[in-house]
């Protein structure tokens, strides 16, 4: 059996080319790729400017208990006059330090006639108090954000910050899902005998576009073998990645490995974790192929492990893997299997982790009420309060 780690960097070294790029407005660029590194055409900010309202003064000027008149008003976006010596300047949040001023002190620290004509400090001033430098943030020609960075909130305003309108982004992977069975019902649909609800395909989908991926759900096909395989032909001419689950467990027989072995390539492979041994990967046509086992949970965790890093290096993203942190384990393991273990659990503030109740590799509840994954490993044995490596599932979002 392959380990973790060995399957995960064969299915990076194989993941396709990212796509080409293109450019789109910022508002549009949420979750996109960038595809080229963007540096700043500005200083940010632009100009020294006040970082409250109050006054600007020469520091040196200023004593406890010194009187000065007030000889102008700044607001923001209206740059002022040259401060004139032995005076003061009122001043607002954000807006541009006259020139000679070199310290703002705020209104709480100050007293004003009625008329506002001159003002009394309660405090002194240093060189540089209560001023935002020019440049502070960034300085021009400093790197923003780089190539492969998924664009969050944050980075769209920053982006914004320096006058960028438009991005150029990878385009999305397109990605092909679909589920194979007889017994597999569109969930609606009452249930005849033998008959049950096609589940793993839903949460599959709803996984692949959280990351970006530009999905195409083909639905449940039938156990016709024809039909598998002009199936699979089609979306590997569509698509970037065909993905399907259940059926390829070592030595079963079943019409999708026949399908994929008649239209492009397939190897079977044995990972060793718990869940999700089972594990197809090959080509259809020119698009990559992925086969998940059918288990729900086992269908779950290979995606999370191995599909969604091999999806995202897909896209051009640079940072792909999960990153465990450590916790106190609040259960005890006793009985080590010889694969890797993820066990289902429930982080908790004081930094300790349970395990649910049931890992059975078929109950999605084990997913739905817990917020990570523990890592045991390979003939791992635990006990209450020893340190763990732990995956919350928010560092497998995109």
């Amino acid at each position: 059996m392959r380990s973790l780690d060995e399957a995960l960097e064969e299915l990076l070294r194989r993941a396709p080319q990212a796509p080409s790029a293109e450019t789109i407005p910022l508002g549009a660029a949420l979750g996109r790729i960038l595809a080229e590194q963007v540096r700043s055409p500005i200083d940010v900010p632009g100009f020294d400017n006040s970082q409250m309202d109050g006054f600007a003064v020469r520091s040196g000027e200023v004593q406890v208990g010194s009187e000065m008149s007030v000889s102008q008003r700044i607001a923001a976006g209206h740059p002022g006059s040259p401060l004139a010596p032995g005076t003061a300047a009122r001043i607002f949040t954000g807006a541009p330090i006259p020139l000679g001023a070199d310290a703002v002190i705020m209104q709480e620290q100050a007293q004003t006639t009625e008329e506002g004509a001159s003002v009394r400090f309660n405090s002194t001033a240093t060189a540089g108090q209560n001023i935002r430098p020019r440049g502070g943030d960034l300085r021009q020609g400093a790197e923003v954000c780089p190539a492969g960075r998924r664009l969050s909130p944050a980075d769209l305003g920053l982006l914004a910050s320096i006058g960028v309108g438009a991005v150029s982004v990878r385009r999305p992977v397109r990605l092909a899902v679909f589920s194979s069975g007889d017994e597999l019902v569109q969930p609606g649909t009452p249930l005849q005998p033998g008959q049950i609800y096609d589940s793993n395909r839903p949460m599959l989908v709803a996984l692949a576009a959280a990351l970006g991926v530009q999905v195409t759900d083909l639905g449940v096909l039938p156990d016709r073998a024809d039909v598998i395989r002009d199936a699979l032909a089609q979306a590997g001419h569509d698509h970037d990645v065909v993905m399907t689950c259940g059926g390829v467990s070592v030595g079963e027989e079943d019409h999708i490995k026949a399908a994929v072995r008649a239209v492009g390539e397939l190897d079977l492979w044995q990972v060793a974790i718990k869940p999700g041994k089972p594990f197809a990967f090959g080509r259809v046509g020119r698009a990559a192929f992925v086969g998940l086992p059918g288990n729900p949970v086992s269908a779950w965790v290979t995606f999370v492990l191995l599909v969604r890093p091999f999806l995202l290096k897909s896209t051009g993203q640079s940072n792909v893997r999960a990153t465990p942190i450590r916790a106190r384990a609040a259960f005890n393991w006793p009985s080590p299997d010889a694969r890797q273990e993820f066990l289902r659990g429930t982080l908790h503030p004081a930094g300790e982790v349970e395990i649910h109740l049931k890992q059975n590799s078929q109950l999605l509840t084990s997913i739905t009420q817990s917020d990570c994954l523990v890592c045991i490993p390979a003939r791992g044995v635990v006990q209450a309060g020893d340190p763990v490596e732990v995956i919350p599932f928010y560092s497998l979002e995109a």
